[in-house]
């Protein structure tokens, strides 16, 4: 998505996850969550039961969506329901000249899944290349592994997490 995109909707990203764990954990679903966990134990150990609300946005321009958020209700092999979160990690590019911001585990050209970038340089779906048209926009010193920790130019190491960035993969802001 782009930078422009982005700020306009990231606070209300926020709101709509917020509102949903609300929902989620509601009395006003007590029965719903009680009758997920009745299929579930009746399913027995083997299967899961979930309910999952996602938010995701459509480009109809490129004909794809990207996955904003996944969050919801499952049931474990007892058949006991609890909370699940897929809440995503946003990770800023500079693809092509353009700031594009997605989830971590997401391409910020194609949108299609790209998971461990700096292991498997290659977008496995659309071809661009970690260092080459896209490079990770560092414009905190925050880390983008851990979120955590911190590193700079200078100093490429997190000092929480022990991860290096690559300057070859990277972009300073």
């Amino acid at each position: 998505m782009d930078q422009e995109s982005w700020q306009k909707s990231e606070e209300l990203i926020y709101e709509i996850e917020d509102s949903l764990d609300e929902l989620l954990d509601s009395p006003e679903l007590k029965e719903l969550r009680s009758k997920i966990a009745e299929l579930g134990r009746q399913l027995g150990e083997r299967y899961s039961v979930g309910l999952n609300c996602i938010v995701d946005i459509m480009d109809w321009e490129k004909d794809q969506s990207l996955q904003l958020l996944n969050t919801g209700i499952s049931t474990n092999d007892t058949g006991d329901t609890g909370r699940t979160w897929n809440s995503a990690s946003f990770q800023k590019y500079v693809v092509n000249g353009e700031i594009q911001i997605v989830p971590h585990d997401h391409c910020p050209g194609c949108w299609g899944d790209w998971l461990f970038k700096s292991e498997n340089t290659t977008c496995p779906e659309c071809g661009i290349e970690l260092g080459k048209e896209c490079k990770i926009l560092l414009d905190t010193d925050e880390c983008p592994h851990c979120e955590k920790g911190k590193l700079s130019m200078n100093d490429t190491k997190c000092d929480q997490c022990g991860y290096s960035i690559d300057p070859k993969y990277v972009v300073w802001g």
